[in-house]
């Protein structure tokens, strides 16, 4: 299996329209997809604390409408909340029609939480064209390094050093999710240390 750690050219081609990357000369933006989870956020939250450090939450709806009180929390930390579908669709799998009603909808829960930026994330980072089109009024955000996080058969070492080659500007995903959790909690540290000790910072992407 062949693993892009860094975001492929030919994905940019498909997707012009979206963003891979913040210019910047000191920051790194993390970002966690699939959450809130009851025992993986909270974590997250604490080790992002001891690095001072700030970060974007590619939330689903519905695991927000379970997750009231972890949402309101990632808010109060002064973390950002983005959108990245109600019920975690598949773009290519899904109608143009259903894919837009199920963003919307997550949108409206966001708007109960904190003041929305529109900010969205495909789920897969597969979406048609169409979909990011008819999406009006919303920032696509895909991103330039993927943790790998999510996958048990994952060589951690290897995604770290991999990571470690980011760059200011680099939007980075990792994943706050019982699928990822065991990953995160080996890789996350690394990185945040890694980034702090040469000078960057991590920030919101809004």
């Amino acid at each position: 299996m062949i693993r892009f750690y860094k975001t492929p050219w030919f994905t940019r081609v498909l997707h012009p329209s979206c963003t891979f990357t913040i210019p910047s000369h000191n920051k790194i933006y993390l970002t966690f997809d699939d959450g809130p989870d009851p025992e993986a956020t909270p974590w997250v939250l604490d080790e992002l604390d001891k690095f001072n450090a700030k970060a974007t939450f590619f939330c689903i709806g519905k695991n927000m409408e379970v997750n009231p009180e972890i949402t309101k929390k990632i808010v109060r930390k002064q973390h950002l909340i983005a959108n990245h579908t109600f019920n975690h669709l598949k773009g290519w799998d899904s109608a143009d029609e259903v894919y837009i009603q199920d963003v919307e909808k997550c949108e409206k829960l966001i708007s109960q939480f904190t003041s929305c930026k529109r900010l969205f994330r495909p789920p897969y980072g597969r979406a048609k064209r169409s979909q990011i089109r008819k999406l009006t009024g919303f920032k696509s955000i895909m991103w330039s390094h993927l943790s790998w996080d999510f996958d048990p058969s994952l060589n951690t070492r290897l995604a770290v050093t991999k990571l470690k080659k980011a760059k200011a500007g680099s939007i980075i995903v990792f994943h706050d999710s019982q699928k990822a959790f065991k990953n995160l909690k080996i890789i996350l540290p690394e990185i945040l240390n890694h980034f702090q000790h040469k000078g960057m910072k991590f920030d919101t992407l809004a």
